[in-house]
C-alpha cells in the first residue's frame, strides 16, 4: 500500500498524477492542523471505477451520506420525510443496498430528479473549497469493492471537478476582502438600505437573512446553499454598504456598548427598521411573527418588549397577557404601541398587563422618552440579567428555492 506525502496546494497535482491508482475505494487523507498544535483531520474520498464519488471525514455509509444529502437538499430536513426515511429503513433492514434505499426514498417523492446528483457535486466542492489547496498531509488508498453495491450513482470525471474546484478558489481569493470570515455575522445598515433603491421582497428577504445574528456559514446550513453562493450575495451587498460583516469578537465588543436589549414586535418589516433606527442606543431585536415572541423572550431575556397591538394571528393585547402571565416576565416593561387612540384602548391595554401605551404616530424623541422612563423603572435584578448572543432556529430553509442563481440574481438589486 503506497503512502504519499504532499504539501500545502500540491494534493491537486497528486489527485492527477497518481488517479490511475485509485480504481474503487477510499483515499484516505490525513490533514495536518493550520495551527502545529492541532490534531490531524481526517478525510476520504470515496472512489467508484476511477470516478469521484462522495466525500466526508469518512468512508461512504448511510448515515453519512444522508446527512450531506440533507445539507443541500431542502425538503430532507423536515420531520415527516425524516420519519420516512427512518419507516423505509426499518423496512429494508441490512440486507438491501444503498441504492435500493435511495430508490425507494426516491419513490415516495422525497428525491427529485437531479437532486441526488447536484447535491453530491456540491458536496465534494464544498470539502475542496475547505481542504484541496491550502492544507497539507498523507493520503493512501484503500481497495474496496463493496463500493461497487453502495454506490449511488456513477459518479464524477476528476478533472471537470478540479477545473471547478480552481474556478471556485479564484472566487473565494476575489471575495477575501469583502468576506474575511465564514464566522462573520452580517449586520443591516438600515439608514443605508433606506435610501437604496430595492425592491419589497428583497428588503424583506434581507431583513429574514440577517434577524437571527447568525454567521455567514450558519445562513448557508440553514438554507441549504452553496456557501459560494451566499457570500456572493452578502459581499455584493457588503459593496454596496447595505451590509457590515463583523466578527465574533467585534460583536461581542458591541453587545458590551450597548448592553440594554430591546424585543420589537411589529409585522411590518418597515416599522421595524424605524424601530432600529430610533433606538440606536440599545440592541434591538426585532420580529413580525407573534410564534417568535415567547422562544425570543426566553433566550434573549431582554429588559424591555415593545409591540403592536394589531398583528395577523393573535391580538397584540392576547399576546401581552400570556406573556404576562409568566413568571419569568412578570416585572418586565411592555410598552404597547398601536394607531388606536382614546381612554377605551388605553383600559384594555392596563387590563392585558402593558406597563405602558404609545400612540403612532410618534417622533424618536418620544420614543426614547418613554423607553428610558420605563426602564428606569425596572427592577435592579431585571436590568443586570446578562445578553445572549443571537442565534436560533427560525429561519426559513426553503427562502431562496429555485434555481441556483437565485441567490445571485438577489445580488443585482
Amino acid at each position: 500500500m503506497s503512502r504519499f506525502v504532499f504539501g500545502s496546494e500540491e494534493l491537486a497535482p497528486l489527485l492527477r498524477q497518481q488517479g490511475w491508482r485509485f480504481t474503487t475505494g477510499y483515499l484516505h487523507i490525513h490533514l495536518k492542523g493550520l495551527d502545529p498544535s492541532e490534531g490531524a483531520e481526517p478525510w476520504v474520498l470515496t472512489y467508484y471505477h476511477g470516478r469521484l464519488l462522495f466525500s466526508a471525514d469518512q468512508p461512504l455509509n448511510t448515515q453519512i451520506l444522508l446527512k450531506r444529502l440533507s445539507r443541500f437538499i431542502p425538503r430532507l430536513n423536515l420531520e415527516w420525510p425524516q420519519r420516512a426515511i427512518s419507516v423505509v429503513q426499518e423496512r429494508l433492514m441490512k440486507d438491501h443496498s444503498l441504492p435500493e434505499l435511495l430508490e425507494a426514498i426516491t419513490q415516495l417523492g422525497l428525491l427529485k430528479p437531479g437532486e441526488l446528483e447536484d447535491a453530491l457535486w456540491l458536496n465534494l466542492l464544498t470539502d475542496f473549497d475547505r481542504y484541496l489547496f491550502e492544507r497539507a498531509g498523507t493520503c493512501y488508498f484503500e481497495v474496496q469493492e463493496q463500493v461497487a453495491q453502495e454506490a449511488p450513482i456513477g459518479g464524477f470525471e476528476l478533472e471537470p471537478l478540479l477545473q471547478e474546484a480552481a474556478r471556485r478558489h479564484d472566487r473565494w481569493a476575489d471575495l477575501k476582502v469583502a468576506i474575511p470570515t465564514l464566522l462573520a455575522v452580517p449586520v443591516v445598515n438600515w439608514e443605508r438600505v433606506n435610501r437604496y433603491r430595492i425592491t419589497d421582497e428583497q428588503r424583506q428577504k434581507l431583513h429574514t437573512l440577517t434577524k437571527d445574528g447568525q454567521s455567514l456559514e450558519a445562513i448557508a446550513k440553514k438554507l441549504c446553499r452553496d456557501r459560494l453562493e451566499v457570500a456572493n450575495l452578502f459581499a455584493s451587498w457588503a459593496k454596496k454598504g447595505l451590509v457590515s460583516l463583523q466578527t465574533p469578537q467585534e460583536l461581542l465588543q458591541t453587545k458590551r456598548h450597548n448592553p440594554i436589549t430591546i424585543l420589537a414586535v411589529d409585522d411590518s418589516v418597515v416599522m421595524q427598521e424605524i424601530l432600529r433606527q430610533y433606538l440606536p442606543n440599545y440592541q434591538v431585536i426585532t420580529t413580525g411573527n407573534p410564534a417568535e415572541v415567547l422562544p425570543l423572550l426566553f433566550q434573549h431575556r431582554p429588559h424591555l418588549l415593545l409591540m403592536d397591538i394589531a398583528m395577523p394571528g393573535i391580538d397584540g393585547l392576547e399576546l401581552c397577557r400570556i406573556v404576562r402571565s409568566l413568571e419569568e416576565f412578570k416585572s418586565l416593561p411592555i410598552l404597547m404601541v398601536t394607531a388606536r387612540d382614546g381612554l377605551l384602548a388605553r383600559i384594555r391595554g392596563k387590563w392585558s398587563g402593558a406597563t405602558a401605551y404609545l400612540t403612532k404616530p410618534f417622533n424618536e424623541s418620544q420614543l426614547n422618552a418613554e423607553v428610558k422612563r420605563l426602564l428606569a423603572q425596572q427592577p435592579p435584578a431585571h436590568r443586570q440579567n446578562p445578553l445572549s448572543v443571537q442565534g436560533g432556529r427560525t429561519g426559513h430553509p426553503a427562502l431562496f428555492q429555485g434555481s441556483p442563481r437565485s441567490l445571485e440574481d438577489q445580488a443585482k438589486a
